[in-house]
């Protein structure tokens, strides 16, 4: 697996979305002055071997064994578009992994038919369309400003294989992530994109309903890529919510250490 590891600090995980590349992230770099980051090419993906076990399970797995290889036990996790599932998924695996989460652009259940017809769009389109043709298809969905200027930043952000990208969309849709939603247990945050052509609004909301504790931020005049539209506003909105969850964190063991002082004066 290949990947991306700068910075020093509480690791931060960022896992890009389907067809995409740990470079997609290059606009949250500057986090690496808080933070390690930890960025991978999911398998099938950017620069990782391509595998015909390509599954959001399988990519859960290889990040946690990417971990564990780098000896890091806990770390915050942040996924954009299908990354969030792996995300997800990484927490129903190994939830004392997870130190906060951050699904972006993203959703936890996608009705069946939904799912497959955005699946059958896609490979029509694929075999339509040359792929660089399929990626500035891709590259413009994605985004609220259709300038030249920022669909060919938004196309940089893809390296699309027909096979690992059409095994990916089949897994994705048959995720589901709603029953365990209630349960989680580390500080969630969820954003969303009034524009996205992608994920539509009300994934956000879904994952809520189900998710009352989660905090949610909803990004106006903005597609399926905030982190590459609204950067430095998206940095700072994970800056600070990694560093609340910190705070709150310390408080709580702080309170629970007060009480056990406590009990063991009387």
């Amino acid at each position: 697996m290949h990947y991306v590891d700068i910075g020093q600090g509480d690791p931060l995980v960022f896992i890009h979305g389907l067809g995409s590349i740990k470079e997609s992230w290059q606009y949250q770099y500057e986090l690496a002055a808080h933070y390690r980051l930890i960025i991978p090419d999911l398998r099938g993906h950017g620069e990782s071997e391509e595998d015909q076990t390509i599954s959001i399970a399988q990519f859960a797995e290889d990040v946690c064994a990417l971990l564990d290889t780098l000896e890091i036990r806990q770390a915050h996790f942040c996924g954009l578009s299908m990354g969030g599932l792996v995300v997800q998924e990484i927490y129903r695996q190994q939830p004392d992994r997870v130190q906060s989460i951050i699904l972006s652009n993203t959703f936890s259940y996608t009705p069946y038919l939904f799912g497959y017809l955005s699946l059958k769009e896609r490979m029509r389109n694929l075999q339509l369309l040359t792929l660089d043709e399929y990626i500035t298809l891709t590259a413009t969905r994605c985004l609220y400003e259709k300038t030249p200027e920022l669909i060919q930043e938004a196309k940089s952000m893809f390296v699309i294989r027909s096979e690992p990208y059409i095994a990916s969309s089949q897994s994705a849709i048959q995720s589901n992530y709603l029953p365990m939603l209630p349960f989680v247990k580390v500080p969630t945050l969820l954003i969303g994109s009034l524009y996205d052509e992608v994920i539509p609004l009300y994934s956000i909301y879904q994952t809520k309903w189900f998710m009352p504790q989660a905090e949610v931020i909803i990004f106006d005049k903005c597609g399926h890529l905030p982190n590459l539209e609204r950067k430095e506003k998206y940095n700072e909105i994970l800056f600070n919510f990694i560093e609340e969850s910190k705070r709150k964190k310390r408080t709580c063991m702080h309170t629970v250490l007060n009480s056990f002082n406590a009990r063991t004066v009387k």
